[in-house]
């Protein structure tokens, strides 16, 4: 330990200085046994989505996935429930899956339903008046926190946006609009929700404060028409599609905040006439999703938040990824904080994840891309934990020459 210490201040006064930049290269992989990649911890360690057990392409289990241990466990059966097709949302520790279970009462199809390793999975009800429409209760995503899950129970057969809470149980959001509501995402602290209400025409933005269950709608006369997909970790960013009014005729892809309200996302679209569909953001402004027209998908991708949406299949490929040529990636579905993964799907050809790492041994942390204090700092770290990842030239040790690599690399700004 003092050994590795005594090269501290040698390595601060070397790398003082402006940050050097480095670059990415991307890898492809499809995600072992699944058909579906629905939702990931937002460190990208944990991966929930749907397993095609009977191969006939629509799933009919349900899985998680630790990236670390490199475990995928089958959690289609378990507690109360037999027959889980789905997983749709995880916690950001991976203990809490969230996925809609066959209604242990027989009375409509389905529940909203969550699995632990201690409990297996369990229902979390549905609302006192809910018809079987055909299902009682559906769950779409919880908190990273873990402290709560959205989605939707019924009013005999009406919609209704709600919460689940272990302290409050299963509670119905403002209804707004014309009713007909549905919650679809919910900030990492259960602070903010956002979906939408049916409106004057068609579905209609709609957001809720996650305390008080009161909501808005982004606009108050229920003419706006589209939905919000997705949302910032903090909610401080909302991701939907609206129809305004384009040629194209089409929903445009936008993004929306207190502050400066609704903007369209590059051109709204990646293909003219085509819907534009936002469905993540990264903590840089990266934003994910897809186009869609007619069932047809393809998944794009706006780097840090500005400029054209790009094709996301050719700029991955443009950073080295080997994707299958005849592959069309069709929904990108979530992207880290960090934005070194991108997680997607496309109907009968499986799962499948991005990851983009620095082709420089010196970027330890973020922002990645670039050299400066805190890869020193990280390295530092990981040196002193004997972590295999500050084992830069790979013999098994931790020595000067670690520290040597690691400090050549850093100077020389990589390639």
């Amino acid at each position: 330990m003092n050994r590795r210490n005594a090269f501290l201040p040698f390595m601060i006064v070397t790398v003082a200085g402006s940050p050097a930049i480095a670059g990415d290269v991307a890898t492809f992989q499809f995600i072992p046994l699944a058909s579906s990649a629905n939702d990931m911890s937002p460190d990208g360690r944990f991966i929930v989505g749907g397993r095609d057990i009977d191969g006939n392409f629509i799933p009919d289990g349900a899985y998680l996935w630790d990236r670390v241990t490199d475990t995928v466990l089958d959690i289609t059966a378990g507690g109360i429930a037999t027959g889980v097709d789905n997983a749709v949302s995880v916690s950001a520790d991976g203990t809490i899956v969230i996925g809609n279970i066959p209604d242990p009462t027989g009375v409509g199809s389905s529940v909203m339903g969550m699995w632990t390793a201690d409990d297996g999975w369990v229902s979390l009800g549905h609302l006192p008046n809910a018809g079987a429409c055909p299902s009682r209760s559906s769950g779409y995503e919880i908190s990273d926190d873990g402290s709560t899950v959205v989605g939707l129970s019924w009013d005999g057969c009406i919609a209704v946006a709600v919460k689940w809470t272990e302290s409050g149980g299963m509670e119905p959001l403002e209804e707004l609009a014309q009713r007909r509501c549905r919650a679809s995402v919910v900030s990492s602290d259960g602070s903010v929700i956002a979906g939408f209400c049916q409106g004057n025409f068609t579905r209609t933005p709609a957001m809720w404060e996650g305390d008080t269950g009161s909501g808005i709608l982004l606009d108050p006369t229920g003419d706006s028409q589209g939905e919000w997909h997705g949302m910032s970790d903090d909610g401080t960013i909302l991701l939907g599609a609206l129809y305004t009014g384009a040629i194209d005729g089409y929903y445009d892809a936008i993004k929306w905040t207190e502050s400066g309200g609704t903007e369209i996302i590059a051109n709204g679209s990646l293909v003219g006439g085509w819907a534009g569909i936002p469905q993540d953001i990264d903590d840089d402004g990266t934003i994910v999703g897809f186009d869609i027209l007619l069932g047809n998908r393809r998944a794009w991708i706006q780097p840090d938040g500005t400029g054209d949406l790009q094709v996301l299949k050719t700029y991955a490929q443009s950073l080295g990824a080997v994707i299958p040529a005849n592959l069309n990636l069709e929904v990108a579905q979530a992207i880290s904080a960090d934005g070194r993964t991108i997680i997607g799907h496309g109907f009968g050809t499986g799962a499948w994840m991005i990851t983009f790492e620095s082709d420089c041994v010196a970027d330890f942390a973020e922002p990645f891309g670039a050299l400066d204090f805190f890869d020193v700092q990280a390295f530092l770290a990981l040196f002193a934990a004997g972590d295999q990842k500050a084992d830069l030239v790979d013999d098994d040790e931790f020595s000067f020459f670690d520290v040597q690599a690691f400090l050549s690399a850093f100077s020389s700004g990589c390639p």
